[in-house]
């Protein structure tokens, strides 16, 4: 049997396993599965502090890399899901202004349902990371100003159904969602528990309705080793990345949102291809 046929055999054995993850490449790089988990143990830490962050930059890097879209998921959803359902456990006392989280269910659900639906016929990957990278930048720019940011926050309770709406279509489309939701979420709260609580909340779920559309609608094959990435981003979460959350001054946290919302826009567009 040819060498690269034998590459491809079944994965009866854990060296099969990780001859096959090697044996894709990305720019002539190899990435296999063990620098994928590698990859969700840093993005974990930045999770632990921000909500967002496995998918967010996970995505990109993965597909960079050659990997499908699908199978990015299937290593990615796992981890970001129980990252952020332990997240919402911790802050599950946290009271959010409003219906916020009945208002992201009626809203942001169907629409990521929706845009998951889209992506077997449209690939428009591109054209929503040129609209989240605008958005970013502007968000920043706006939460820069006491002032701006005030009126930001009032247009983002006035206009959060529409918010919560778009979240959803572009998280079903692209896996960016993150980026709509931390500026739309820490610019309604000030409070970094009540930011960390209505952003793993949203998460949570738009990670566990994409896993279960993409394994029982779609019929993707969800392997047993998917599941290392889950214990990876948990281990992280308790052993570093909560202790450094807890540290963190209110201040000084809304000044890590507004490097992290800076830092995305840029990565956002240095991965243009």
């Amino acid at each position: 049997m040819p060498i690269k046929k034998q590459l491809f055999v079944r994965l009866d054995t854990l060296c099969n396993f990780y001859l096959l993850g090697h044996v894709r490449l990305g720019y002539g790089l190899p990435l296999g599965p063990m620098a994928i988990y590698g990859l969700i143990l840093i993005l974990s830490v930045i999770q632990s502090l921000f909500g967002v962050g496995i998918l967010l930059f996970g995505t990109p890097i993965l597909l960079i890399a050659g990997y499908e879209y699908h199978e990015i998921l299937l290593y990615l959803l796992p981890a970001s899901a129980a990252l952020s359902w332990s997240q919402v456990w911790d802050f599950r006392k946290q009271k959010l202004d409003g219906s916020y989280r009945k208002s992201f269910l009626l809203f942001c659900i169907p629409s990521l349902v929706l845009g998951m639906y889209l992506t077997q016929n449209f690939d428009l990957k591109f054209e929503i990371r040129v609209f989240v990278t605008v958005m970013l930048f502007i968000a920043f720019i706006l939460r820069t100003s006491s002032r701006l940011r005030s009126k930001l926050q009032r247009v983002m309770k006035r206009r959060l159904k529409l918010a919560l709406t778009s979240m959803g279509l572009i998280h079903g489309l692209s896996n960016m969602g993150g980026s709509v939701l931390t500026p739309l979420v820490s610019s309604l709260y000030s409070e970094k528990n009540k930011v960390m609580a209505g952003v793993s909340f949203d998460y949570a779920f738009m990670a566990t309705f994409q896993l279960t559309i993409l394994v029982l609608v779609q019929g993707h094959k969800f392997l047993a080793h998917y599941l290392i990435g889950s214990a990876i981003a948990l281990s992280v979460r308790y052993l570093i990345g909560k202790k450094v959350f807890e540290f963190t001054s209110e201040k000084s946290y809304q000044r890590l949102i507004n490097g992290f919302i800076l830092a995305n826009a840029i990565f956002l567009f240095l991965s243009f291809k």
